[in-house]
């Protein structure tokens, strides 16, 4: 101003490596990646969830621009960034419906019920069966559900169980209620689980019919058990100790059973399994050895006998044979009414059952009972109005018996045990004629026929670990009949086409001489361990068999 002089003011000027770390640092602060939604569902059963959220960008460029402006402006104090912002692609309410359905899913167990049980699929259970379909819900794996619900029917469903009675002394009384069937429809039920899993309703009725059974506790009255239709009995004197507990069981199984008329009686369905969990013990059977018959261990060994005891009174007495298995070899024990080939075999592994059906109009009874080392069966109700003509047959085809006596070895018995399980019995074909006859029908004919291989002298020796004690071991001689628990048979069989006579030591329609339990044996319970199977038994397969005859 005073001596004239002038200066220039130029525009500001900037550090570029000290503006460009500012900013690198302000992009930093300002971008933000985007954030898609998602939803899973953990394995212990809950939904993990992810809103979406918005990625930002700083455009660096057009902000520097902006800002180096505003720096040459004293005027100006704040400057808007340049930020793109990118939506995420999917975004809570995209989500909206499958995280409702999948929290619906987890939220509580799902709940099964059938009149007052129920069951329940919990929140691990369903997370396992479900799958997340994106934005398009949740879907359940059928096939995973089927599974479970096919396993859950083993506790659902239950065959119709008729009641069991007693008749003594005219009075009939309640030995077992009776229980309805139950059947669960298995595709209905997955049905309703895939669609309700995903919502709010948390129980489902279960689609289950209900059967009554043929005979209901409260059917006393319509029974009408007038008296004794007929009556059998089979020695077991001198048995096994397995065999007597397992005869004895599969008797009191039987006790009490009644069948309608119209209706079929099944050995195998009345008895219930035979195996080690139901109780019964390892005796011995007969079973195939190539061209040969062989005595082994079997569980459950000796209930045939009392197949062979009930078979006698319903042979007898004319009902309807449906089925019957002849035993591999003869057991003179099982003569009846001085009839060979009167014998009935049963196997639940090989299929093997005997079967009748009650013809007539009126309820039947059957009551079985352990007397004297026998076992009785007596069939009780309204006698039929038929009369009954068994012509018996003769052996044919005799095959004679080796007497010489076989040792085998034997791993199951204790060390130095001697059994005698088969004895010295001839082979042979023999067929007997049973003829029914009722007033106004057409005689009802019924042939019995069997085919007995020749059986030998055997007797195993125990080569087990725990030696045997003194009452274990016997005189090595030969034997008579099949086992220990058979004995020789003294009488052959009539040639007369009339009836044998039935027995006399019971009136037709008093009570038994011996009064069966008013308390059948319980149902053994399953174990949870996987069922025994019959160790070291071959099936018992007769050969040839006697199935739905005509008579």
């Amino acid at each position: 101003m005073f001596n004239g002089s002038a200066y220039e003011v130029h525009a500001p000027s900037f550090d570029p490596a000290v503006f460009q770390a500012f900013m690198q640092a302000l992009a930093g602060a300002v971008d933000r990646p985007v954030v898609d939604g998602s939803l899973s569902i953990t394995p212990d059963g809950t939904v993990a969830y992810v809103d979406g959220k918005a990625g930002r960008k700083l455009q660096v460029d057009a902000t520097r621009v902006r800002l180096e402006d505003a720096l040459g402006r004293p005027d100006t104090s704040t400057v808007d960034l340049v930020v793109d912002e990118v939506q995420p692609s999917v975004s809570a309410q995209d989500l909206a419906t499958s995280r409702g359905q999948a929290e619906a899913l987890l939220g509580s167990p799902l709940v099964l019920k059938f009149a007052e049980s129920q069951w329940q699929l919990n929140p691990p259970q369903l997370a396992a069966m479900a799958t997340l379909n994106g934005t398009q819900g949740v879907s359940i794996d059928r096939e995973q559900v089927r599974a479970w619900v096919t396993k859950m029917a083993g506790d659902v469903e239950q065959d119709p169980e008729n009641a069991r009675f007693s008749w003594q002394n005219g009075v009939l009384t309640l030995l077992r209620p009776s229980k309805d069937g139950r059947h669960l429809d298995i595709d209905k039920t997955v049905d309703l689980v895939v669609a309700q899993a995903a919502t709010t309703n948390r129980t489902i009725d279960l689609p289950v019919t209900v059967t009554k059974p043929d005979v209901s506790q409260d059917d006393a009255d319509k029974l009408k058990i007038d008296g004794l239709i007929d009556v059998a009995r089979t020695s077991f004197a001198g048995a096994s100790p397995p065999k007597r507990a397992n005869i004895t069981l599969a008797t009191q199984r039987l006790n009490g059973v009644v069948v309608p008329p119209g209706k079929m009686f099944s050995f195998n369905k009345e008895v219930g399994s035979t195996s080690l969990d139901a109780g019964y013990k390892l005796g011995w059977g007969i079973a195939n050895s190539g061209a040969n018959v062989k005595t082994v261990p079997s569980v459950a060994g000796g209930i045939c006998q009392v197949a062979t005891t009930l078979f006698h009174t319903v042979f007898w007495s004319g009902y309807q044979i449906e089925e019957r298995n002849y035993h591999l070899y003869w057991i003179p024990s099982y003569t009846s009414r001085n009839v060979e080939g009167l014998d009935a075999t049963v196997d639940e592994d090989a299929g093997l059952d005997f079967k009748f059906v009650n013809t007539t109009d009126d309820y039947m009874l059957i009551q079985s009972w352990i007397e004297d080392s026998k076992v009785v069966f007596g069939l009780y109700g309204t006698k039929p109005d038929w009369t009954v003509k068994v012509t018996p047959g003769e052996r044919q085809d005799v095959q004679k018996a080796s007497q010489s006596q076989v040792i085998e070895d034997e791993p199951t018995l204790p060390a130095g045990q001697r059994l005698a399980v088969e004895g010295a019995m001839d082979g042979f074909k023999i067929s007997n004629t049973r003829v029914v006859t009722k007033p106004g029908e057409a005689p009802r004919t019924l042939q019995i026929s069997s085919l007995y291989r020749p059986a030998t002298n055997t007797i195993l020796v125990g080569t087990g670990g725990k030696p045997a004690g003194p009452s274990q071991v016997i005189p090595n001689r030969p034997t008579s009949g099949s086992g220990t628990d058979v004995t020789p048979r003294t009488t052959t069989p009539s040639n007369s086409t009339t009836p044998a006579a039935k027995p006399t030591t019971t009136p037709a329609n008093a009570a038994p001489a011996a009064k069966p339990s008013n308390q059948p044996a319980p149902a053994a319970k399953p174990a949870q361990t996987a069922p025994a199977t019959k160790p070291v038994i071959s099936p018992l397969f007769p050969g040839t068999t006697t199935t739905r005859p005509a008579g």
